[in-house]
């Protein structure tokens, strides 16, 4: 066994725990690990650097690799390399190590780092479909980064997917307003309104304007483990603005 391999899972970690468990339900579920292709590479980056994963990393793919297996929606390689548990039953193991994180500080300050990293990967996969949606540049989904950023503003996802679906009709008008459009300042003007929403939304200005997805499951198995196991929130993954008061009161019902 390699000295720096997790003997057990405890000793792999929350983190570890949670980002196999992600893995293992997207193949067992057909589903996206995380909700944007970057979100799964940060996910098989870490399990590779604790070595219960093998990735054919800096070569797109093995050539041979007969016990290789690839995440259903990304396509992207991996191999299981953790002798110390057998592969059948290990999610279940998992999400029950999962449930049984405390609730202290430090408990609820891993749930709050991880909801926050979930909220950004959703709104900015939910632009990147509206800008596709009206024939943008789906690149420009990664302004939404900057902007949440800048602004650090405490807003539901719900809120989010609505500020970037305000920000997309708005390009989409500015675009239809020009001849030739300019792409440039159709890109400033989306970054502009989606700035512009968040923040009169922030004031408690349009406190209805939300866009949950018709689904409350998440639709990856990043959010899906996190929202069924490590926090419970259900439908409030959507609602709820990230925040360790709403991690609590949940944890308290």
């Amino acid at each position: 066994m390699s000295e720096s391999r997790p003997a057990t899972i405890d000793d792999l970690g929350v983190t570890g725990a949670y980002y196999l468990a992600a893995l293992l339900m997207a193949n067992e579920q057909r589903l996206p690990v995380a909700a944007t292709r970057r979100s799964t590479l940060a996910v098989l980056a870490e399990l590779r650097n604790l070595h219960v994963i093998e990735v054919p990393w800096p070569a797109a793919r093995w050539e041979i690799r007969h016990d290789a297996e690839e995440t259903p929606i990304e396509h992207l390689q991996w191999s299981y390399a953790w002798p110390e548990y057998h592969r059948p039953g290990l999610m279940h193991v998992l999400c029950e190590y999962l449930e049984s994180v405390t609730q202290d500080d430090f408990g609820l300050a891993l749930r709050h780092r991880y909801w926050e990293a979930l909220a950004v990967a959703e709104a900015e996969r939910f632009f990147e479909l509206q800008l596709a949606k009206h024939q943008f540049e789906a690149a420009w989904a990664q302004d939404f980064i900057f902007v949440h950023r800048d602004l650090q503003l405490a807003l539901s996802i719900a809120q989010w997917r609505y500020c970037c679906w305000a920000a997309t009709r708005q390009g989409a008008s500015v675009a239809l307003q020009q001849r030739v459009p300019a792409l440039a300042l159709v890109r400033e003007a989306i970054y502009s309104e989606l700035q512009q929403r968040a923040a009169r939304l922030a004031t408690g200005a349009w406190a209805a304007c939300a866009l949950p997805p018709s689904n409350s499951r998440p639709g990856n198995a990043l959010g899906r483990v996190f929202a069924t196991h490590l926090a419970k929130l259900g439908p409030e993954f959507w609602m709820l603005a990230p925040h360790i008061e709403h991690l609590l009161f949940r944890a308290k019902t």
